[in-house]
């Protein structure tokens, strides 16, 4: 395991070209013995750079204040929050891949995410989707016409360009501690969970939960491996089930993400995840013959079978594995 100065220098690289604040304040903690002693004291997957700078900006910390001062005067408040929350970060960019890996599935949906948080990433077929490749430009709207929040995903070279909007008629979300946009701390937390610097998500993020107050998501408090196939057996029996799982399964330990594959492969229809190269060990496996590339790489697969090289948040897909 790797010492929690390494991780939060290893984020200060990460978030730099993202955020300049968060890099700033994440070297800041990994040079300081009294900070790093205060972070150990927590669990350690509330240990993570994301949540407990995001705990801090929620009690109160400005992205012009000193990481320091704060942690030090405010540690019992913060790490309160880190202990209470989770990275619930929702962003509906993640759709865009999630509708291109519909295409090949025939309808109509019903959709299942897991690790829903709000539940912003039920509603992909509410926002407006413009793919754009080498071979050309393609915008994709809701049946009922153009939506608030227009979502661009820019493809690489021999990346298909998605043709239709998937007919999704039953939707539902499971997450340990649903983010419900009608508790004013739970969306301030998730509004908070956007970077300081990111401007133009921050507007993509305001725009989704105003569709999403418009069409509220049916959200189940419930643990991923154990909720899925209680939730999934609402759906009804003549649509294809989904389930969904974007950026979520890294937050389970290896042994509880074997046993979601082995719960989800037991449900009939399809599931497509969006990991880390090595999070599923299996797809791993697969994309390094069909998609090779770094570690680092985030894949989007479907029924364990990789299908794209994407990036986290979904805003590109960079290579595609194969056509439907």
């Amino acid at each position: 395991m790797i010492s929690t100065a390494e991780r939060y220098r290893r984020f200060a690289r990460e978030a730099a070209p993202r955020s300049p604040i968060y890099a700033a304040w994440s070297e800041a903690i990994a040079g300081d013995d009294e900070l790093l002693a205060l972070i150990d004291t927590l669990p350690v997957a509330d240990r993570q750079p994301v949540l407990v700078l995001t705990a801090a900006r929620f009690t109160g910390l400005s992205p012009r204040g000193d990481v320091r001062t704060w942690l030090e005067g405010e540690w019992d408040a913060v790490a309160a929050v880190a202990r209470a929350r989770a990275t619930q970060t929702n962003d509906p960019r993640r759709t865009g891949p999630l509708i291109a890996a519909l295409q090949g599935i025939p309808g109509p949906i019903a959709l299942l995410e897991v690790g829903a948080s709000a539940g912003l990433g039920l509603l992909a077929d509410r926002y407006s989707h413009v793919f754009a490749g080498p071979s050309g430009e393609r915008r994709i709207d809701p049946l009922d016409g153009p939506s608030s929040l227009e979502l661009r995903c820019e493809l690489g070279a021999g990346v298909p360009l998605p043709g239709r909007m998937p007919d999704i008629v039953w939707r539902a979300g499971l997450d340990r501690s649903p983010l419900r946009l009608d508790r004013a701390d739970d969306e301030r937390w998730l509004r908070t969970l956007v970077w300081p610097e990111e401007r133009a998500r921050a507007a993509q993020l305001d725009a989704a939960i105003g569709i999403a107050r418009e069409h509220p998501p049916h959200l189940v408090a419930a643990d991923a491996v154990d909720g899925v196939a209680a939730l999934a057996a609402h759906a009804p029996a003549d649509a294809t089930l989904v389930v969904w799982s974007p950026a979520v399964l890294v937050y389970l330990a290896p042994a509880e993400r074997d046993r979601f594959a082995r719960t989800v492969a037991r449900l009939p229809g399809n599931w497509i995840s969006l990991d880390g190269r090595r999070v599923l060990a299996g797809v791993g496996e697969r994309a390094d013959e069909s998609l090779p590339g770094a570690d680092g790489d985030f894949l989007l697969s479907r029924d364990g079978h990789p299908l794209a090289v994407v990036s986290p948040h979904g805003e590109r897909i960079d290579r595609w594995a194969a056509r439907d």
